[in-house]
């Protein structure tokens, strides 16, 4: 019983941080929903915990500190703020929570790579600690540091409760995106629920930050898709937030960026629309991100990372072999393909792109193959080039994980045309 309180604690201790600060009405002259205002809220809390990370401070109080601050909404509340969408926000992400609860097993990746790290700011260390903990030292952190603060400030001292709040950033993924459908009560929890089966793999919740990733990167392109479609420059500020947040959580993340980026220029290109600067300014920033963590990484820890531990390229004389080009190629096309069909969201998104590609639908699937396209493009190359002689085992392993976390995305036109057709 007592496991089961502190999940609803948790729960909505996550969501309760997340209401500050309070946009709707009250900041800015646009009004965003319920939950654009909660994920907005979430891509700032994700960049605080970021700059807290690389200081010694007493995680408790800053828990209590970010439960206090919420307070000061009730003063411009005009009405109240459970809602459809809270509710089931809330439940969805206790429903997944004891999911989580009920296996506590840690997979591979977990147990000697990030438990390390959780475990190092769990202890009270920063950053700068990471040096004397176990794993990969180049590997990002920003992830480990959430998963240890909401376990140090759960009533359980059990490592799950601080994966609560991967399970609440996927829950509000999911809902934002269905949010864009205005149907009955009963239908969007339908679509919500099947939306979940789709994408939910119980492996990847053993620990993993793919999730991170996949949710984070369903709120860029929400963001994006939003700004395109009213102009409204305030939505470029949580994509830009949450660009730096996501290039702290993996480092496959850096190259998912850029592919974004190639993809909002590869819409515009397609709708024959001029670049604005927004997207050049999105650019930049990028570069400017990526280059500030390989500066903090570097002056650190003297590394910066390049793939796996010790992953090296290949030599010419080898790559351009064609005996070489023929053995690598055909296992990472078979792999890539097995992953595609495992992951099941991408065999919806073929099915409905089959379908419904037709003249009038090519310019909204186009962009999308586009970017997976880049994502292949990416898994192809870095097998391929890779110096290892177990580079087989990794690709077994990872190339499957590499799809998973853009394959949120693909959500988005799935629905789109589902509603088009009236099918939703």
């Amino acid at each position: 019983m007592i496991e089961i309180f502190n999940i609803i604690f948790l729960v909505f201790s996550i969501f309760w941080i997340s209401s500050f600060p309070l946009f709707k009405n009250n900041l800015l002259i646009y009004k965003f929903s319920t939950l654009e205002n909660i994920s907005i809220n979430l891509a700032i809390l994700l960049n605080v915990f970021l700059f807290f990370s690389f200081y010694k401070l007493n995680q408790q109080y800053i828990f209590l500190i970010l439960m206090i601050l919420p307070v000061l909404n009730l003063f411009f509340l005009k009405k109240e703020i459970i809602e459809e969408n809270i509710i089931l926000l809330l439940f969805f992400s206790f429903i997944l929570s004891i999911a989580i609860s009920s296996n506590l097993y840690l997979e591979w990746d977990a147990q000697a790579l990030w438990i390390y790290k959780v475990i190092n700011f769990l202890d009270g260390n920063n950053f700068n600690n990471l040096s004397n903990v176990p794993g990969e030292i180049t590997y990002p952190h920003l992830g480990t540091y959430v998963w240890a603060f909401f376990w140090k400030n759960s009533f359980i001292d059990i490592e799950y409760t601080g994966r609560i709040f991967y399970m609440f950033v996927y829950s509000l993924s999911i809902l934002i995106i269905v949010d864009l459908q205005k149907k009955d009560l009963l239908k969007k929890i339908l679509i919500i629920s099947g939306i979940f089966i789709l994408s939910l793999d119980s492996f990847l919740l053993s620990g993993y930050q793919e999730y991170l990733v996949f949710s984070i990167f369903i709120f860029i392109f929400y963001f994006y898709f939003r700004f395109y479609e009213t102009k409204e420059k305030i939505f470029i500020v949580p994509i830009i937030l949450f660009i730096n947040s996501i290039l702290w959580i993996k480092n496959e993340a850096s190259f998912f960026v850029l592919f974004f980026l190639f993809f909002a220029f590869f819409h515009h290109l397609i709708k024959k629309e001029k670049i604005n600067k927004e997207l050049v300014l999105l650019s930049i920033l990028y570069l400017f991100f990526v280059f500030i963590k390989n500066i903090i990484f570097h002056s650190n820890f003297g590394e910066v990372n390049m793939g796996w531990q010790d992953y090296t390229t290949n030599n010419f004389g080898n790559i351009f072999q064609f005996s070489y080009f023929i053995e690598r190629t055909s296992s990472i096309f078979v792999s890539i393909l097995v992953a595609l069909i495992k992951c099941k969201i991408y065999l919806v998104f073929f099915l409905v792109l089959f379908f419904n590609l037709n003249k009038k639908n090519f310019k909204i699937f186009l962009p999308y193959i586009f970017f997976l396209l880049l994502n292949i493009t990416l898994i192809y190359l870095i097998y391929y080039l890779a110096n290892d002689p177990n580079w087989a085992n990794y690709l077994a392993t990872t190339v499957d994980r590499l799809l998973f976390q853009t394959s949120g995305i693909y959500l988005l036109p799935i629905l789109f045309i589902l509603k088009k057709n009236n099918y939703l």
